[in-house]
C-alpha cells in the first residue's frame, strides 16, 4: 500500500507539473484538483476491494461501526451507506494534514450519520504522540512505518474510553493505522471482553501481536485475500507482504457467514492462451467467462517489469468494473495477484489489464488464472443498497 501511495503521488505531480504556478506552489495546486477525493458512491468505490466485501457483509443497517485511520475517507464512506441513516460511523485520523481531505470526502458524499474524530487511538488517552510523515497519506505515530520526519504532535484517545463516555458499542471496528494497531487493541481490551466486536485489521505478516492477543481473547482469525484461517505467521502465503485480517469471535460465528475452515471448489484453470491482446498493450479474456452465483478466489499468475505506467487490472461483467486495482504494473504483478469477487447473480466475467492515459509496458504477461469458489458464500447475500 505504501508504494501504491507513492506512485500515485508521483504520477500526479508529473501531470500536472506544466500546469503549476510558481507562487501558487505544488501543495496548492494539487489541493485545487482535489487530488485526494474519492468517486461520487454512484460511480463506485474500489478502495481496498477485500476489506470492502466483508464490510458489505458485516455492516448492517442501524449498527454503530468504527473506522481507525479513516485516512481520506474511502472505506468511512462505505461504511457509511451500509449502515444506513439509523446506523452511526465514528471514524478516527490522527494526521493534522490528512483530517481535513478526509473530513471534506464525508461531507461531499452525503454521510450525515459519521462523526469525525481528531485524535491518535491508542492505548491510553489524555496523552501526546509525534505524528511522523509518511512519503503520501501514510502518517505514523512510529518513525520506522514512515520517512522519519515528525511533523507534528496530537493528542491521543483510547477507544474503552471513548465507548464508556458516549456510549457507543461497535459491533465492527475496521483498524488500519500504519503499525499502531497493537497499542489501539490494548486500548479497547474492555470493550472486546464485553462488546466482542468484529474487527478487521491491516497486519503485517511478521507482526503477531494483535493475532496472538485475540486469539487468546476466543477471535478466529481469517486471511480476506485468501480465506484461510491465520493462527501464526508461516499460516501466510509465502513472501506476502501487508495483508487485512478478520477477526470474529467464536461467540459470533452463528451471527456471520464467516465460519471457517470453508470449503473450495476448484472452478476453472484458464492458460495463457485464454488471455488475448489489444492494439494499446491491454489484456482480457478471448471469451467472458460464465460463473454462477457466489463467492470466488482469483489467483492470476501475471509478471510485469514497467514502473512507469498507469495500468487497471480487475473483474468486469461487461463493461463495469467489480473489483479492481490501480497502479503500476510491476507493482501490481508482484502484490496485487489474489482477487476476491462476489456474484449476486450468474454472471459472464473478463478478467482484464487496462492501460491508461496512453501507457504501456511491453514486458506484461499474464500467465493464466485459477479461479475457486468458496462454497460457504453460495447462498449468501451481501448488502441490498451501496
Amino acid at each position: 500500500m505504501k508504494q501504491l501511495k507513492e506512485w500515485l503521488k508521483a504520477k500526479l505531480s508529473k501531470a500536472l507539473a506544466p500546469e503549476i504556478d510558481q507562487q501558487l506552489g505544488l501543495n496548492q495546486k494539487l489541493e485545487e484538483v482535489r487530488l485526494y477525493g474519492i468517486s461520487p458512491w454512484y460511480q463506485g468505490n474500489f478502495w481496498e476491494p477485500p476489506v470492502q466485501l466483508a464490510l458489505r457483509d458485516l455492516c448492517r443497517p442501524g449498527d454503530v461501526v468504527f473506522d481507525v485511520g479513516a485516512n481520506f475517507g474511502g472505506l468511512t464512506t462505505v461504511m457509511s451507506r451500509m449502515v444506513g441513516p439509523k446506523g452511526v460511523v465514528c471514524s478516527f485520523e490522527a494526521s493534522p494534514r490528512i483530517v481535513d481531505k478526509c473530513q471534506r470526502n464525508i461531507v461531499l458524499s452525503g454521510c450525515s450519520n459519521v462523526q469525525l474524530f481528531h485524535a491518535a487511538v491508542y492505548y491510553k488517552s489524555y496523552s501526546k504522540v509525534p505524528i511522523y510523515l509518511g512519503s503520501h497519506l501514510n502518517d505514523s505515530i512510529y518513525a520506522e512505518q514512515s520517512t522519519g520526519t515528525q511533523g507534528y504532535e496530537v493528542s491521543t484517545i483510547a477507544l474503552d474510553d471513548f465507548v464508556e463516555y458516549t456510549k457507543l458499542v461497535p459491533n465492527l471496528v475496521k483498524m488500519d493505522i500504519e503499525g499502531a494497531e497493537f497499542d489501539a487493541i490494548k486500548g479497547m481490551a474492555k470493550t472486546i471482553e464485553s462488546a466482542k466486536p468484529h474487527l478487521i485489521l491491516e497486519t503485517q505478516p511478521e507482526d503477531t501481536r494483535c493475532l496472538d492477543f485475540l486469539l487468546e481473547k476466543g477471535y478466529i482469525s481469517i486471511d480476506l485475500n485468501t480465506y484461510q484461517t491465520i493462527e501464526n505467521a508461516q499460516d501466510y502465503p509465502p513472501g506476502v507482504g501487508i495483508r487485512n485480517n478478520l477477526y470474529i469471535h467464536q461467540d459470533r460465528l452463528s451471527q456471520v457467514p464467516y465460519n471457517p475452515p470453508f470449503g473450495f471448489q476448484e472452478v476453472t484453470t484458464l492458460e495463457a492462451s485464454d488471455f488475448q491482446g489489444k492494439d494499446n498493450g491491454s489484456i482480457g479474456l478471448k471469451t467472458p467467462l460464465i460463473l454462477d452465483k457466489g463467492r470466488y478466489l482469483i489467483d492470476v499468475a501475471f509478471t510485469a517489469k514497467g514502473m512507469d505506467n498507469d495500468l487497471t487490472c480487475g473483474v468486469k461483467i461487461g463493461k463495469q468494473p467489480i473489483f479492481r486495482y490501480h497502479a503500476y504494473s510491476n507493482l501490481l504483478a508482484s502484490s496485487y495477484r489474489d482477487w476476491v469477487i462476489h456474484l449476486s447473480e450468474t454472471s459472464k466475467i473478463d478478467l482484464y489489464f487496462d492501460f491508461l492515459n496512453e501507457t504501456f509496458d511491453d514486458t506484461l504477461l499474464v500467465q493464466g488464472a485459477k479461479i475457486t469458489e468458496i462454497t460457504d458464500f453460495k447462498n449468501a447475500n451481501t448488502n441490498l443498497y451501496f
